[in-house]
């Protein structure tokens, strides 16, 4: 699979007017539970966008010195943002009473998010020689140095890192919601057997687009089958 500057600008360009309706839906109906999710369109466009200014800056002649910092902010969310955002989403839907079982797993799936996104990337934000993005079979290898990689293996730790972001999604009442979940874990699976050698960049790319389908879950029909979290 090849991507490119172009696929990730044009990712983020589509997702944001579906970013902007999904809130403007959310405010129109005073729907303020909803929002969060809402604005997950934006930031995935802003995440794809950071990426395009990594791939204009690793081409022939580009301006090299973009590399690091966009990279930097890219993983920002692949490593920290997504992993404590989605608990905290599907905790929001319902402040009120939600099951006491269900409550306290994404508690605890928000607090291991919290610890992990920032054992994976403040590391890189304090040693700049720990990431270092090239282009490998035409799509983006970060090859960032972590400091659990001497405990964990690459299969274990993608594991319980795409676990994070997934079962919060799954814990919903929501079908819809619940079917998003089950995409992203999808998309994970995929992205692990056949692009293994640029699992962060693909995998990330595959949720952009599947984030697009927000707008159509935040419009259901049946109000209390997202309410309820």
């Amino acid at each position: 699979m090849c991507f490119s500057s172009s696929a990730s600008f044009v990712v983020a360009a589509a997702l944001l007017p579906l970013g902007v309706a999904s809130v403007r839906y959310c405010l129109a109906q005073r729907r303020s539970e909803l929002l969060p999710l809402a604005f997950s369109p934006l930031f995935f466009s802003a995440q794809q966008a950071l990426e395009g200014v990594v791939w204009l800056g690793l081409a022939p002649g580009g301006p090299g010195w973009l590399v690091h910092p966009a990279a930097l902010g890219y993983l920002f969310f692949a490593y920290a943002f997504w992993l404590a955002w989605f608990p905290w989403c599907v905790l929001h839907l319902n402040r009120q009473a939600p099951p006491a079982l269900r409550r306290r797993l994404l508690q605890i799936a928000l607090v291991l998010g919290l610890l992990v996104g920032a054992g994976l990337w403040l590391p890189l934000l304090l040693d700049g020689s720990l990431l270092e993005p090239v282009v490998v079979n035409g799509s983006l290898n970060y090859t960032t140095t972590l400091l659990a990689d001497r405990w964990i293996s690459l299969g274990l730790g993608s594991t319980v890192y795409g676990l994070l972001i997934s079962a919060p999604l799954l814990l919903s009442s929501s079908p819809r919601l619940r079917w998003f979940g089950g995409c992203i874990l999808g998309a994970f699976l995929i992205t692990h057997l056949a692009y293994g050698y640029a699992f962060t960049s693909v995998w990330c790319f595959f949720s952009a687009l599947l984030s697009g389908s927000l707008y159509w879950i935040l419009r259901d029909p049946d109000p209390h089958a997202v309410l309820v979290a």
